[in-house]
């Protein structure tokens, strides 16, 4: 599959000849039908002929070769060649860390609407951040799940297809406590991105909670320490701040809670510090924006990749194998068998 995707035409203006085919095959056809023919004295001779060449109903056989033969020279003039061209990045444009709640108030249900079936707030984000990521295809982006603890899930890295699976791999529980510290996470975003010489460092922060409980460094200070050594943090508040549904953490299991085998659904109520948040974002020159809902929350990273551009150094080595002479060699080879089979089995008088 990957050798088709890398195939290539050099020359495929030639391909227009293919429409003359049809128009070959049926003057060929209408010239046989005006040939002239033997005459016998009587059609009994010809039928006992006609019995014993069973093969008599494959007549069509050397004229698929004809034609069969003629496409492939037709797509040898074409040049077929397989890019085996070489790209390689010098340099990202954009440095990313993916900041993510995993409290327990993001078992929440508010964000079930829209998909008509019970979805959590994390289900949704984890969609949305799945599109994001394979948008910034050149971009080098890490992720950070954190809860009072912040916890690496992936170091920045090119490879998304480990991204998504780390990405896929995150749930509520995953750290020992739930509660909510979003200086932890600036801390090691911060962290992550400070020693390198990227053109463009950003922390996406998204949260759905306040701190709790209350840190020992205010997250403004570690802002503060984001603005000097050029990190951008942009900070997104999902969820609605009302009573809403949600799922509970079985403590034991560190997983939903259920009884009787269905999950444990009760109403609760999660604020969310959307000052400290705004402010966060305004100290370091990025954006403070809002999610009530899915469409807003793909709308918001969808602004986030228009801002962050990636201006990327690419070295690409251009090399290309040219195949035109398989399709030219099976056609010879074809043209070979449809003259051996006209002139012997399917031999036909005049």
């Amino acid at each position: 599959m990957e050798t088709l995707n890398s195939l290539t035409l050099s020359e495929p203006g030639w391909a227009s000849l293919l429409f003359l085919l049809p128009l070959a095959a049926w003057l060929v056809n209408r010239k046989k039908t005006i040939r002239p023919a033997i005459l016998f004295p009587t059609i009994s001779l010809t039928e006992d002929v006609l019995r014993h060449r069973m093969y008599s109903k494959w007549l069509w056989f050397p004229n698929l070769l004809r034609y069969l033969s003629l496409s492939l020279l037709v797509l040898a003039l074409c040049r077929p060649q397989i890019d085996r061209s070489t790209r390689s990045i010098l340099s990202s444009g954009v440095d990313v860390i993916l900041a993510v709640d995993l409290s327990g108030s993001m078992l929440a249900l508010d964000m079930s609407e829209s998909k008509g079936s019970e979805v959590t707030r994390l289900d949704v984000v984890k969609e949305v951040l799945e599109d994001f990521i394979q948008k910034r295809l050149h971009d080098r982006i890490g992720l950070v799940a954190f809860a009072e603890q912040s916890y690496l899930v992936s170091a920045l890295t090119l490879d998304k297809d480990h991204l998504l699976r780390n990405l896929l791999r995150m749930r509520v529980g995953l750290t020992e406590k739930t509660g909510t510290n979003i200086g932890s996470a600036l801390a090691e975003g911060i962290n992550r991105l400070r020693p390198l010489e990227s053109k463009s460092k950003v922390i996406i922060l998204l949260t759905d909670g306040k701190d709790e409980p209350t840190p020992t460094i205010s997250p403004l200070t570690l802002a503060n320490g984001a603005q000097k050594d050029g990190i951008k943090v942009h900070t997104i508040s999902i969820g609605s701040s009302n009573i809403t549904r949600t799922y509970t953490l079985d403590p034991e299991t560190r997983d939903i809670r259920k009884e009787g085998g269905r999950p444990v659904i009760r109403n609760a109520e999660y604020p969310v510090d959307e000052k400290i948040l705004a402010k966060i974002a305004q100290s370091t020159g990025g954006k403070f924006f809002r999610a009530r809902d899915e469409a807003s929350l793909r709308s918001i990273y969808e602004e986030i990749d228009r801002l962050e551009k990636s201006d990327v150094e690419m070295q690409i080595n251009a090399l290309f194998e040219d195949i035109y002479i398989w399709p030219l060699g099976f056609a010879s080879v074809l043209l070979i068998l449809e003259f051996l089979l006209s002139r012997t089995f399917f031999l036909r008088i005049p």
